[in-house]
C-alpha cells in the first residue's frame, strides 16, 4: 500500500483535477439552469471551483512527483548488497536461479553463446547444463 506512493499521489491528483473541473463546471451550469443564482454568481462559482481544484491537484501532483524523484535518487545513492562479498566470505548465495527459477544455492556464472556474454546467478544444475564458466 505504501510502496511507490509518489506514483499513487500523481494518479490521485489527476483524478482530482478531472473530477474538480467537471464538477465545478457542472455546478455552475446547474445553478444557472435551476434559476437559483444570477449568471455572474454561477460563473464565479464554476470558475472558482475549477481554479481551486486545479491548484489543489497541482500541489498534490508536485508532492507525488517530488517523492517519486527522491525514491529514484535513493535507489541510486543507497548501495545494493554485493553478491561477490557473500562469495568471498565462503557463504553460499541463496536465491532464485535466473534460468530455471528454482530457489537454491546459486553460483555466479558467465554464459558465452550466440547471444553474447551474459552474467547470471544460476543453480548448479543450470551451471552444468548450460556449459557456464566461472564469473571472475
Amino acid at each position: 500500500m505504501f510502496n511507490h506512493i509518489g506514483r499513487k499521489l500523481k494518479g490521485i491528483a489527476a483524478a482530482w483535477a478531472i473530477l474538480g473541473v467537471t464538477g465545478s463546471a457542472a455546478a455552475g451550469v446547474l445553478l444557472y439552469l435551476g434559476k437559483t443564482l444570477d449568471l455572474l454568481w454561477c460563473i464565479v462559482i464554476g470558475a472558482g471551483g475549477i481554479i481551486l481544484s486545479l491548484l489543489g491537484a497541482m500541489i498534490v501532483y508536485g508532492i507525488g512527483d517530488t517523492h517519486a524523484k527522491l525514491e529514484r535518487l535513493g535507489d541510486k545513492l543507497i548501495p545494493k548488497p554485493s553478491y561477490a562479498s557473500y562469495l568471498n566470505e565462503n557463504q553460499a548465495l541463496r536465491g532464485q536461479c535466473e534460468i530455471c527459477g528454482k530457489t537454491t544455492d546459486l553460483v555466479n556464472a558467465k554464459i558465452v553463446d550466440k547471444m553474447g556474454t551474459r552474467f547470471r546467478k544460476v543453480c548448479r544444475e543450470c551451471y552444468a547444463t548450460n556449459k557456464c564458466e566461472p564469473a571472475d
